[in-house]
């Protein structure tokens, strides 16, 4: 399978961290994942929390005329499922919590833990908002327990948190590309719980 793609999905992240020989598998090898029970129903909590959303909205603004409302009258605005796209990432943000003085990037998760892989996706998504739309604000990643709405993890934005999501999607490229190849985890509890596992 030949990778031609001038962008990936900012979730990738996510499973690079966990385990970047899943990327070679399905992009490479081409391996299909069955939809399991807990995808389906994942899908479905995502489907009926926008459906909440635009229930409850009161504006239909695009992310330019979000960002100066809440700078010309001091409010705070919420979005849901916001396309971006920005330095070789796409994808859409479950929220985004524009403040006067800050933006909050909501990633809602079935765990109830930060994992890492979540965490680098959360700041994917950093990345590519502020690539995109160039807010000129602070921005603050925040996990979310998709379920109970619980937030579980909450940290700013930094050039750290850029340059661990830039050369992950480096690296990642040379995965595609077939100038590096991909190491499996040697991380057991990783490979028992992997949706791939059958394959690897």
């Amino acid at each position: 399978m030949v990778h031609n793609r001038q962008d990936i999905p900012v979730h990738m992240l996510s499973s690079y961290v966990y385990c970047e020989y899943q990327i070679y598998l399905e992009k490479i090898e081409g391996v299909k994942i069955t939809p399991t029970a807990e995808m389906r129903q994942g899908l479905a909590r995502h489907t009926a929390l926008k459906q909440e959303h635009q229930e409850k909205a009161e504006y239909d603004l695009t992310v330019e005329e979000a960002l100066e409302k809440t700078k010309e009258e001091k409010i705070v605005l919420v979005g849901r499922e916001i396309p971006v796209i920005g330095h070789r990432l796409r994808g859409r943000i479950d929220e985004v919590h524009f403040h006067e003085h800050q933006i909050i990037v909501v990633d809602d998760k079935p765990n109830s833990y930060p994992f890492e892989g979540n965490k680098r996706q959360v700041w994917g998504y950093c990345v590519a908002f502020e690539a995109q739309y160039k807010p000129g604000l602070p921005l603050i990643g925040c996990l979310r327990q998709r379920d109970t709405q619980q937030i579980v993890w909450v940290e700013p934005f930094s050039h750290d948190s850029k340059t661990s999501v830039l050369k992950s999607v480096d690296r990642i490229f040379k995965i595609l590309d077939g100038t590096l190849t991909a190491q499996r985890t040697d991380n057991k509890n990783k490979c028992l719980r992997c949706k791939l596992k059958d394959n690897c």
